[in-house]
């Protein structure tokens, strides 16, 4: 457990901690800016977060570059440790005296404190469990619609994923997951041979196409054998017939190998275009606009010069593109002018039907490639379907029985607040999806209560190790259900750190509580830090 926090630039240098819950008392006007939330994230900042350097610029603005040295205690041994906000990616392990003996990155110390935890769960690190229940004003956790979201912009499942990582539950769904990416990887790498004419592309109408015309090329080829058999082959008609189509084909290959070049000569001018204004220019300019901002026009031929550059290395991937399809569309002209050679020059009969057949094939063949092609990218965009459905289906199954579990247990804590009388909060889950709310109650104290509820029983049923809920998630609970709340923190094993302030506005019982876990006071006069910089004098 967390033991002390110490600060050399704070008024009570020194905070003592113990287990269960552990409350920072403001005082009874309610006082802003004296440090209660600062402190909290100090907490979390302890706990390997790094918000409270991210999130609390007036506190490294006002105060300038501190150190934070904390000791925690486990299975009776003391750690000794201290963290810059400087170097915030580093821990300094130290000595009891804080002397620095080592450092060590922020990755390395949240795994020894994972591990001092006994968190056996493998697949999720410690900041993403703890980070997700430390809620605290600055920081992005406090939507009480959506208590899963680390962040208000999350990515679609991360949240439901973490949540099962936290059960244990996503080893169930890691070898599906695993499965799809592979899957994914696979389509992805196809799409792009195809993208780059390593592979044909083809749509359903041109596979569809393509299947009529291989019907009519094995019929042809069937005709040609049997025509060969029976001696009614015309040596000049064959030849005529096969010299058309093969400067037919020429012909075409050709335009495409002509549109090609034009593309290339138009980004070869591009390249080699130099559009950059000379000082001369500007003279002239001058002459005849003498008001003309020569800075002005400066500026922006700079502007033009910095986006060639960025234009013009677009510009030599296409080049590279365009003389690599050049040289695929010569070789083809290439052959197709030796089989014209071929076929001029011979005056056998049987060499002439052998082209003509092996010509017939080779059509065959590219329409068997290009609707193999089809058929491959089909494949592995159903295999793909096939292994997101079963990954989802198994995370569906998994989060419906923690639905179950969580929903239950809320109702349980839910019932120990309101003595079985008030409708408790609830949770569905749809895949990467969830809903959380309380049937029939939309008010504001319900859902940050609801949010309590959820916390506690995440707390209760997982290896979860702390909770740090700041004023702002309390304050607008009722007072009979806030006693509740504490008596419930009062009674975990577990370290939950609070802020809280008004006392004299809650119940006995609640003052009792808070009055007896306080490990720091703060006021007007007391702040955290010895002074408050959001007075006008101090500015």
């Amino acid at each position: 457990m967390l033991y002390e926090i110490i600060c050399d630039e704070f008024k009570q240098k020194r905070v003592e901690f113990h287990a269960g819950l552990n409350t920072v008392l403001g005082d009874n006007f309610g006082s802003n800016s004296i440090g209660k939330s600062t402190f909290l994230m100090i907490i979390d900042f302890v706990f390997g977060g790094k918000d409270y350097v991210m999130l609390s610029s007036d506190v490294q603005k006002n105060i300038g570059n501190h150190l934070i040295k904390y000791c925690f205690i486990f299975n009776g041994v003391k750690y000794f440790f201290s963290r810059s906000t400087d170097d915030f990616e580093n821990v300094n392990n130290c000595d009891e005296k804080y002397r620095v003996k080592m450092v060590t990155s922020r990755d390395s110390y949240c795994a020894f404190l994972k591990n001092m935890y006994k968190i056996s769960l493998e697949n999720i690190s410690f900041r993403d469990i703890v980070g997700r229940y430390s809620r605290v004003y600055g920081k992005e956790n406090l939507d009480e619609k959506h208590p899963l979201h680390r962040v208000h912009n999350e990515k679609a499942g991360d949240p439901t994923n973490a949540l099962l990582k936290l059960f244990d539950l996503y080893r169930f769904i890691e070898e599906l997951d695993k499965l799809l990416k592979r899957k994914e990887s696979e389509l992805d790498t196809y799409k792009k041979a195809q993208r780059y004419q390593y592979v044909s592309s083809i749509g359903k109408r041109k596979y569809i196409q393509n299947i009529k015309e291989l019907e009519l090329l094995f019929n042809g080829k069937e005709q040609l054998a049997k025509d060969l058999d029976e001696n009614l082959l015309d040596l000049d008609s064959i030849k005529t017939d096969e010299l058309l189509k093969l400067k037919n084909e020429i012909s075409i290959a050709k335009r495409h190998r002509s549109r090609l070049y034009s593309q290339l000569r138009m980004i070869s001018l591009n390249i080699d275009e130099n559009m950059n204004l000379k000082s001369e220019k500007f003279d002239d300019l001058q002459i005849f606009f003498p008001n003309v901002s020569i800075k002005r026009i400066s500026e922006i031929e700079q502007f033009h010069k910095e986006i060639g550059l960025v234009l013009k290395s677009e510009l030599k991937q296409k080049k590279s593109e365009l003389e690599r399809l050049i040289s695929i569309a010569q070789s083809h002209i290439d052959n197709l002018e030796e089989s014209v050679k071929a076929v001029s020059q011979s005056s056998n009969l049987s060499k002439v039907v052998l082209m003509k057949y092996s010509n017939i094939q080779k059509q065959i063949e590219t329409l068997e490639n290009e609707n193999k092609s089809f058929e491959k990218l089909g494949s592995l965009t159903e295999a793909k379907i096939d292994a997101k459905q079963r990954r989802d289906n198994m995370k569906l199954e998994q989060l419906q029985n923690l639905q179950t579990l969580i929903n239950a247990k809320m109702l349980e804590i839910n019932d120990l607040i309101y003595s079985e009388t008030k409708k408790p909060p609830t949770i569905i889950f749809n895949n990467n999806q969830y809903i959380f709310f309380t049937a029939d109650d939309t008010g504001t104290g319900t859902s940050y209560k609801s949010m309590i509820v959820y916390d506690l029983s995440i707390l209760e049923l997982t290896q979860l190790p702390i909770l740090i809920h700041d004023s702002i998630v309390l304050k607008q609970i009722s007072d009979i259900a806030i006693e509740k709340i504490f008596l419930i923190y009062n009674s975990v094993d577990k370290q939950i750190f609070i802020s809280f302030d008004k006392i004299s506005a809650y119940t006995l019982q609640s003052q009792e509580i808070l009055k007896a876990t306080k490990v720091l006071e703060l006021s007007v006069g007391n702040e955290l830090f010895g002074r408050s910089w959001n007075d006008k004098k101090l500015s």
